[in-house]
């Protein structure tokens, strides 16, 4: 940790206690006398539960976390729920705790790896901390920008049980998603199929097989296939069909859903709502979804098909009243969402034509 990581770190620690630091690092013979404070100020917050951590955007040779980062990481292990990790180096030693047997508590993990250009990441650390945590967590986030790595390396390997059994929500982003083997994706999603209640997924290119069978999903968002780039949505069959594998076997459990992985048109979103039984349609209270064109038609189907929806959000590439068709017009959407608003009785939002 260098001294910018040290200034910045002192003008966040609470009661004054960067006054005592801040003074030093502006002299630089006693920079290792700063260094020394650092190491051994205790940080003792029992009431933190959410903790983020970065590794900065350097290569370090370290092999092991500075020793203000686990001062930190032992204050807060018992009460913490919440991790968020942003290595940027791909040396995961020098990020993930050393410990976590003592996050006793802990039940939801982000992670984030934006690298340099294809930089893989370091799989021990991580192995290590997801075995000790694997019990607990119930969420996992998992984005991996600029980087062909697969994320799956990093977590328990089980055959015929689940890595996590008590996971119920899932979120993968990746840059390039046509790399990631969709065996393992299926395989990890069949395997906690029985505690999955949300699921947040790119879509894949290549077919899934075997499909992945997810009975009890409460909510689900399928991204476009490759969500760093705009405007890359599939084609409106080939969404379709994509939306079929994951919806087929939880449509009468869905109360979210979000499709902004392909721009439908009305007709093939009409056929994949279709495919939702009328009570089920009766439990999905919101909708997010791209389409061609936002028209009247489509609010009807929308209000005769989704009764009790309660939230809709839209992005659409072109608006059409009843006469004419307008691109850009933000005097239609507002008249629009107003509309919708009545309509639904709930909330309705509109994007501007992509």
């Amino acid at each position: 940790m260098g001294p910018l990581e040290r200034a910045t770190l002192a003008s966040y620690l609470p009661f004054n206690l960067g006054r005592f630091i801040d003074p030093i690092l502006h002299k630089r013979s006693n920079l290792k006398g700063c260094h020394t404070l650092m190491q051994n100020i205790v940080l003792n917050f029992p009431n933190i539960s959410s903790l983020m951590i970065s590794d900065g955007s350097h290569p370090s040779s370290q092999n092991k976390p500075d020793p203000v980062l686990v001062n930190a990481y032992t204050a807060c292990a018992s009460n913490l729920r919440s991790l968020t990790l942003l290595p940027h180096s791909g040396n995961f030693n020098i990020t993930f705790p050393p410990d976590a047997s003592a996050f006793t508590s802990l039940e939801e993990v982000t992670l984030n790896f934006f690298p340099h250009p294809d930089r893989i990441a370091d799989v021990g650390a991580a192995s290590t901390f997801f075995q000790a945590i694997a019990s607990r967590l119930t969420t996992l986030n998992i984005t991996y920008g600029d980087t062909s790595d697969e994320p799956f390396r990093l977590f328990p390997r089980q055959r015929d049980r689940p890595a996590f059994p008590k996971l119920t929500s899932f979120s993968l982003s990746h840059s390039v998603p046509s790399n990631l083997p969709s065996s393992n994706i299926t395989q990890f999603l069949n395997q906690h199929a029985e505690t999955l209640r949300h699921l947040r997924l790119q879509h894949i290119s290549s077919k899934l097989f075997p499909l992945p069978v997810l009975p009890y999903l409460e909510s689900l968002h399928i991204l476009d296939g490759s969500s760093f780039r705009l405007n890359q949505q599939l084609p409106s069959r080939e969404g379709l069909d994509a939306a079929r594998v994951f919806v087929q076997h939880s449509r009468s459990t869905l109360t979210s859903l979000g499709l902004t992985h392909c721009l439908f048109n009305l007709h093939d979103l009409g056929t994949l709502l279709d495919f939702i039984p009328p009570e089920a349609g009766g439990r999905l209270k919101s909708l997010n979804v791209t389409v061609q064109v936002l028209s009247p038609d489509l609010l009807d189907m929308l209000a005769e098909k989704l009764p009790q929806l309660e939230r809709l959000i839209v992005k659409a590439a072109r608006l059409r009243t009843k006469d004419v068709q307008i691109e850009g017009s933000r005097c239609d959407f507002e008249y629009l969402a107003q509309e919708v608003n009545t309509c639904f009785r709930g909330s309705a939002a509109f994007c501007p034509p992509i």
